[in-house]
């Protein structure tokens, strides 16, 4: 395996890392099915720390580039994927992205929540409510929020509604979740949550969507009343 060892110049040193593994990906001298050499021949190789290391392998493994297989991480996807998703990691840390993930938000949501109604599980059911007594056992936690909305868009039963939820709900969760900390909006989201589950659980199509579109207008709202937050 042939890797060009980074000089340590601006950018940051896991980006570095990261170009040169895709660069690498792309030549052919690394390829897809392949595994990577250990941590500490791998940062030998770059001539880079292994936390600088271990944090840009974190990252293709959260995009989904490499996958651990008992103690070493194998290259499952090709550098044109990995560029694309770095890509789109950085798109979500442009400013002015709200509007834009307002209507990300309307568009996949409420279609979820429908999907939702008509093909949960008891399984699926069950994971809702307690992303439910979650919420209101730690109001606090932003995660919880989170994790209904996933545990909502793997109830749709549409595997590519639910894997870009939750990419994207992980990547721009400061957005989601900028006015956590007031406890009016805690109150009105909760509530909107429950009726959410509820519509759902009642089989109610056209319910569920309704409120879906009506937790995202509390958003907008509170967006509309604390531009700064």
């Amino acid at each position: 395996m042939q890797l060009e060892k980074i000089q340590h110049t601006l950018p940051k040193i896991p980006e570095l890392v990261m170009q040169t593994l895709i660069t690498a990906i792309d030549r052919g001298d690394v390829k897809v099915g392949q595994e990577l050499p250990s941590e500490r021949d791998l940062a030998e190789m770059l001539g880079v720390g292994r936390g600088s290391l271990r944090e840009c392998l974190a990252i293709l493994e959260f995009l989904g580039a490499i996958e651990n297989r008992g103690n070493r991480k194998v290259v499952i996807r090709d550098a044109d994927y990995i560029q694309r998703s770095i890509s789109f990691v950085r798109v979500s840390n442009k400013p002015n992205i709200q509007e834009d993930f307002g209507e990300f938000r309307r568009i996949n949501e409420v279609a979820i929540a429908g999907l939702a109604s008509q093909r949960a599980t008891e399984e699926d059911l069950a994971a809702l409510a307690e992303a439910v007594r979650m919420l209101e056992s730690n109001p606090d936690d932003y995660m919880n929020d989170l994790r209904f909305h996933d545990a909502l868009a793997i109830a749709s039963h549409n595997m590519m509604l639910a894997a870009t939820i939750h990419l994207v709900n992980s990547m721009i969760a400061d957005i989601r979740v900028r006015f956590f900390g007031r406890p009016d909006y805690q109150r009105r989201s909760q509530e909107s949550h429950i009726a959410i589950y509820e519509a759902v659980r009642d089989r109610d199509e056209e319910r569920a969507k309704r409120e879906m579109d009506l937790h995202l207008k509390i958003v907008e709202d509170f967006a509309r009343k604390y531009p700064d937050h």
